[in-house]
């Protein structure tokens, strides 16, 4: 037993005296001592800038893209019929709606970069991102003409809106005359312009219905169709409110910059056009986003071309009736939006997962009862409710389109589309992909009310760039509970 345990005891001493070599050896492992280490060190650097870079791109994967590619949606389910709806928008209505003192603010963002421009000069001469705006809209009927009549102010600052607000009050009063007035800006909307599409709480859609010229080559036509081409794109223009008379009038070193002369400047014969298109959203009668978005579309070889030229965007809020012209009502300082072009952008991941869609969409149809050469259309409105899958798009552009996260959780996605068939109402056909040469284009204008609620409105083209339909639609997030919306 003895010899046993003396064998026990020898065994820990070795066992310890091993142990103490070893931390001994690792002790004296000192920097520069031994090609390891340095193997070590390389490697550790190599981790280290790994990490970094990983850091880095997590951040920027972190950081919210302004220009990415559209959102990709997926149709789950049909939850109701495409229905054909027995009465339209009435135009009385739209115009009781909108009609009235609306007091705001306007931005512009680069199609670029998506990032705000200037479009005012401050008190200081510094550029100004954000212009304040005045706008008055009434229903004006002669005769066989029913239009709207807009009138709009602009300033670089509320203080500046309401001193030319009483400006213009005191020539009112003097009753000069109306081309002496340069602080209103007029445009009207008539009930029957081509290419208008109204939905019911004041949400409307302006453009073309044509984008391309049907037929002729490129470089047809002589001067004086030119001419008239170029006069027509001028007019165009002027959809846009000239700021050149406000921004003379003011007496300060306040004013608005003008407007570039984008339409009609690069013109491609007779077969490039240059489009103002307005899309207008309307939140609960006394709130409404508008876009005015200018594009460049000219043929292409397989499908037209589309160039994006101007972003603006309006952002209102309704002040009292049209009739008081006062300055305190059109331009009320107690009453100021937030800037626009400060206001937060909305994130993908607040728009991804699943949605219930109610569109109401208003297709154009040939008027068999026109009397007359010249073909005209009616607008047919449509109701159905999908439940959809959204998912965020690639961080860039891709060659379908592209989204712009704006300020005020605005989303405006333009998008080539391939045609689609248009059945009828349970067809099973409708939505398959039609195998043909071209795309259509989208513009799809979102607006997103709160985190669970959006409402848009999408103005689609067919291949050949004529005005296929306009959905209005309100959607909601997550899984909807009870009947319909």
């Amino acid at each position: 037993m003895t010899a046993l345990g003396c064998s026990h005891i020898g065994q820990r001493s070795l066992l310890k005296g091993h142990v103490q070599r070893l931390r001994s050896d690792r002790l004296c492992f000192r920097p520069g001592s031994s090609p390891a280490f340095a193997r070590w060190q390389a490697a550790k650097r190599r981790i280290l800038t790994c990490a970094k870079a990983r850091g880095k791109q997590k951040i920027a994967n972190q950081t919210p893209a302004v220009i990415t590619a559209p959102l990709k949606v997926q149709v789950k389910e049909q939850l109701t019929p495409v229905e054909k709806l027995s009465m339209a928008p009435f135009w009385s209505t739209f115009c009781g709606t909108s009609n009235g003192a609306w007091q705001g603010v306007q931005a512009a963002f680069s199609p670029v970069t998506g990032d705000a421009e200037p479009v005012a000069l401050g008190a200081d001469g510094k550029p100004a991102l954000d212009v304040r705006t005045s706008t008055l809209e009434m229903r004006i009927v002669e005769g066989d003409e029913d239009k709207v009549l807009r009138r709009t102010m602009q300033a670089a600052s509320a203080h500046a809106l309401q001193a030319q607000a009483a400006s213009a009050a005191k020539v009112e009063e003097a009753k000069a005359e109306a081309e002496d007035d340069t602080a209103w800006d007029e445009e009207t909307i008539a009930s029957d312009e081509e290419g208008l599409v109204i939905f019911d709480g004041g949400t409307y859609s302006r453009g073309p219905a044509a984008l391309v010229e049907l037929g002729g080559a490129a470089g047809a036509g002589d001067d004086e169709d030119l001419e008239a081409d170029k006069e027509r794109l001028e007019r165009q223009l002027t959809l846009e409110p000239s700021t050149a008379g406000s921004a003379a009038s003011n007496d300060t070193d306040e004013g608005v910059l003008p407007s570039e002369p984008d339409v009609g400047r690069d013109l491609d014969a007779l077969n490039r056009r240059t489009w103002l298109i307005e899309q207008c959203l309307a939140w609960g009668g006394e709130q409404r986003l508008r876009l005015r978005l200018t594009l460049a579309v000219a043929p292409g070889v397989e499908e037209f071309e589309v160039d994006v030229l101007r972003i603006a965007m309006h952002r209102e809020s309704w002040q009292c009736l049209a009739e008081d012209e006062s300055p305190k009502c059109v331009a009320d300082t107690s009453q100021i939006l937030p800037e626009l072009s400060k206001a937060p952008r909305p994130a993908a991941a607040k728009m991804a997962g699943p949605w219930k869609v109610f569109d109401v969409t208003a297709v154009p149809v040939p008027d068999e009862t026109a009397v007359g050469d010249d073909p005209k259309t009616l607008l047919m409105y449509f109701s159905s409710e999908t439940q959809q899958d959204w998912r965020p798009g690639k961080r860039e552009p891709d060659e379908a389109g592209g989204a712009f996260w704006l300020p005020g959780n605005v989303l405006l996605e333009l998008q080539m589309v391939p045609p689609m068939s248009r059945g009828e109402a349970g067809d099973a056909q409708e939505g398959m992909e039609l195998q043909e040469q071209g795309r259509g284009l989208c513009i799809s204008f979102s607006w997103l009310i709160n985190d669970k609620t959006l409402i848009g409105l999408q103005r689609e083209y067919d291949t050949e760039g004529a005005l296929l339909e306009v959905r209005s639609r309100t959607a909601i997030l997550g899984n909807w509970a009870g009947g319909r919306m």
